[in-house]
């Protein structure tokens, strides 16, 4: 091995770098320096300590796993180059002659020459034998002013590597078949022709000298490009610093503007609330003068009467008579009424700034692909409606608030698109409100930055039927014994008559009780049969067990009752939207066996109770009833009066003369035992059938239109119907036997 100087040796870890030598773990020279996979070396040592187990290693620079044997650490292969040139560049140090002063041939004169190629030293004499040997011809043979004078530049590590094995012979061939160096007698012997093909190894050296070249060409392109890409991420590192610190400024700048803001806003309701409060004040306080001078005089009238009376003789209290009469006249005159409630200046809030973000909001770029929907269902009731949402998110996944608009529409069987109102609800996610208004098949299509979100577009199938049943047999909430009458307060409820747990439910929109009363005021429990409630929320209840009508509040709070002289049998009832007149059908609820001369006509009360007249009375002709149940009145101030056992339904006008009945049967459009009664809004007619078990509609002219239920639907005796506050309404019916109510959309 050829022995270099301490400058020598300087000069390599010039030329290479002292990081080449170091360990990038422990920053130290490399001691048992071990070669990865992906040709990093390492200290042996502080590889283990990066082992993940005892079979995987991850290469601490690049971060390439290397699959370890049960060896560890140790069966990776050393580094032999590295190892070698540490040991050139090691023996330039301090302390080390660079040339032996005894020549080492004849170990008498003094050495003038070295062998590189041996590392050994020379005089002339021993010098030209060594040159001359067949051995030792090639070996390279340099004075020792030219061994002092040569440059860097020319000095190379070279090495004699012998055959492992074959270790007496030097490595001189390359066999190009088994891609390995070999010596001459492995040329011989292990890789003989024709079976192998092999050169000189200084030949194959060459020419993979000259491919690594070309490689490291490559190599130094995608470095270049590498440390482009490392400047660029460095500079997008640094103008993020920049604008965080710029757009942290802007909002910071924007609060301190909102506050001012709001300060002054402050000073000038505050201003402005004390200006309006002390006007009303001074008012107030004049009126309470007023009011307390007058009381005080009345006060010393009454005192100075009530003296008179227990201590003044006849002739004092007459003579005064005149006097004090018209005094008290005057102070009875006297206007004492309560002044008016102020009018009171209230604050009203806006919304929350959590809610509507007073400052603003930070938002981000979407990414469509990354986004989905939710809640978005296959089939929907008519009338009902669905609220979809949509997610959004960045590149990563996250919810975002994005700065694209975000955009849905929907399609009705083949109509053109129209536009769905769009929600941000500030968290990542937006909603669309889609209505079932008509039945048939819908199509949602949801687009942001006019690309189409996935899962869109997709179709809802609109359709009609029933919706809910609600309710069971009992005496707890949301059960029922015989239930009969119903109606649809303001709220939205469904008000039911429990008849024979003699109390009213009340069952919210999603089909739970949200009250009940009953009254308890009676000797003899009220026993509600039907329900009407008037424009003022009052509630007005047939007491099938008490034959009168009771009145309260949507609370169970009761206000007066009437109809006791007048009513035998009061089964259904109604409330005029024209003038507020109650009507009350009278009916023993038999055929068989009728009191047919108290029963089986309609009487009309005023709402507090006052009989105004009655019409309508047994039989089968025109103007007569056999049954009159259930009553509706529509806008007109007609009523709509089913007449169980003639098998229609009479119009009746509001002066009381029987217009037109609409006719009986089994066919669509005809009627066997008609009860529940019911006009919406826009005056179509609902009649539900107890023989036919079954709920149709018409129009006010009574004209069918369609049947509300299906067979399916298991409806078996429909008494009490009403219909609900959604857009369009649903068709709630009370199945007397089966203790529940229906809900159905149509």
């Amino acid at each position: 091995m050829a022995t270099l100087t301490r400058t020598q040796s300087l000069k390599i870890l010039n030329k290479i770098g002292e990081d080449f030598l170091s360990c990038a773990i422990c920053l130290e020279q490399y001691k048992n320096p071990k070669i990865l996979p992906c040709h990093h070396t390492f200290c042996g040592e502080c590889l283990v300590k990066f082992t993940k187990n005892a079979t995987e290693l991850a290469c601490p620079t690049c971060k390439t796993p290397c699959q370890l044997s049960h060896g560890g650490v140790k069966e990776l292969k050393s580094s032999f180059f590295v190892s070698s040139l540490l040991d050139i560049v090691c023996q330039g140090e301090p302390g080390r002659d660079e040339i032996s002063g005894v020549c080492e041939g004849c170990e008498e004169n003094a050495a003038s020459h070295r062998c590189v190629d041996c590392s050994l030293d020379f005089c002339q004499s021993c010098a030209k034998p060594h040159k001359s040997v067949p051995a030792t011809k090639n070996h390279k043979v340099v004075a020792q002013s030219d061994y002092h004078e040569q440059k860097f530049d020319d000095v190379r590590l070279d090495m004699m590597v012998y055959c492992s094995i074959h270790p007496e012979n030097v490595i001189k061939f390359y066999c190009d078949t088994c891609q390995v160096p070999v010596c001459l007698e492995c040329t011989v012997v292990e890789h003989r022709i024709p079976k192998c093909s092999h050169r000189k190894l200084q030949d194959a050296a060459d020419d993979y000298i000259k491919k690594l070249r070309e490689m490291l060409t490559k190599l130094r392109v995608k470095e270049a490009r590498s440390r482009a890409c490392k400047s660029v991420a460095g500079d997008n590192r640094d103008k993020l610093r920049k604008h965080c610190f710029e757009e942290e400024q802007k909002i910071r700048g924007k609060a301190d503007d909102i506050i001012r803001m709001v300060r002054r806003e402050q000073h000038k309701l505050v201003e402005e609330l004390k200006k309006d409060y002390g006007t009303k004040l001074k008012t107030a306080e004049m009126q309470s003068h007023d009011l307390e001078f007058k009381h005080s005089n009345i006060s010393s009238v009454c005192s100075h009467i009530e003296t008179m009376i227990l201590h003044g003789t006849a002739a004092q209290l007459l003579s005064s008579k005149d006097e004090m009469v018209n005094r008290i006249e005057k102070m009875t005159r006297t206007e004492t009424k309560a002044p008016k409630p102020p009018d009171i200046v209230k604050f009203k809030a806006k919304s929350s700034i959590e809610e509507c973000g007073m400052l603003g909001l930070l938002q981000s770029k979407v990414s469509v692909p990354h986004c989905s929907l939710a809640n978005t269902p296959k089939q929907l009731f008519t009338g009902g409606s669905v609220d979809v949402i949509i997610k959004t998110r960045d590149s990563t996944g996250k919810l975002i608030i994005p700065y694209e608009e975000v955009m849905a529409k929907v399609a009705k069987r083949e109509r053109s698109w129209e536009d769905l109102n769009v929600f941000d609800n500030r968290d990542g996610t937006h909603r669309v409100t889609v209505h079932g208004r008509v039945e048939g098949t819908y199509r949602v299509t949801v687009a942001i930055a006019g690309r189409v979100v996935p899962g869109a577009p997709f179709d809802i199938l609109i359709t009609k039927g029933l919706v809910r049943d609600i309710g069971t047999k009992g005496k707890d909430e949301c059960q029922f014994s015989g239930p009969k009458g119903i109606a649809t307060n303001k709220h939205g409820d469904l008000v039911t008559c429990d008849t024979n747990n003699n109390r009213v439910q009340i069952i919210d929109k999603d089909g739970k009780c949200k009250a009940a009363f009953t009254f308890t005021l009676f000797k003899n429990p009220i026993k509600p049969c039907c329900i009407a409630i008037s424009t003022e929320d009052e509630y007005f209840m047939t007491d099938v067990g008490n034959n009168r009508v009771v009145v309260s509040d949507e609370n169970g709070q009761l206000y007066r009752f009437f109809g006791q002289k007048d009513l035998k049998y009061p089964y259904g009832i109604s409330v005029s939207p024209l003038d507020g007149s109650v009507y009350v059908t009278d009916w023993d609820g038999k055929i068989a066996g009728t009191d047919k001369e108290k029963s089986h006509c309609v009487r009309k009360f005023t709402p507090d109770g006052q009989h105004i007249k009655s019409f309508g009375k047994y039989g089968t002709k025109r103007g007569h009833f056999r049954g009159p149940a259930y009553l509706a009145i529509n806008g007109q101030g007609i009523s709509f009066v089913s007449d169980y056992d003639n098998n229609r339904v009479w119009m009746i006008s509001a002066d009381c003369e029987f217009l037109s009945s609409i006719g009986s049967g089994t066919e669509d459009s005809q009627l066997r035992g008609p009860l529940g009664v019911a006009i919406d809004l826009k005056g179509y007619l609902y009649i539900a059938e107890l023989k036919n078990e079954r709920v149709q509609k018409y129009t006010s002219y009574g004209r069918y239109i369609c049947r509300i239920d299906g067979d399916k639907d298991g409806l078996g005796s429909p008494h009490g119907i009403t219909l609900t506050n959604d857009v369009p309404c649903r068709v709630a019916v009370v199945d007397h036997y089966r203790n529940c109510i229906k809900v159905f959309a149509q």
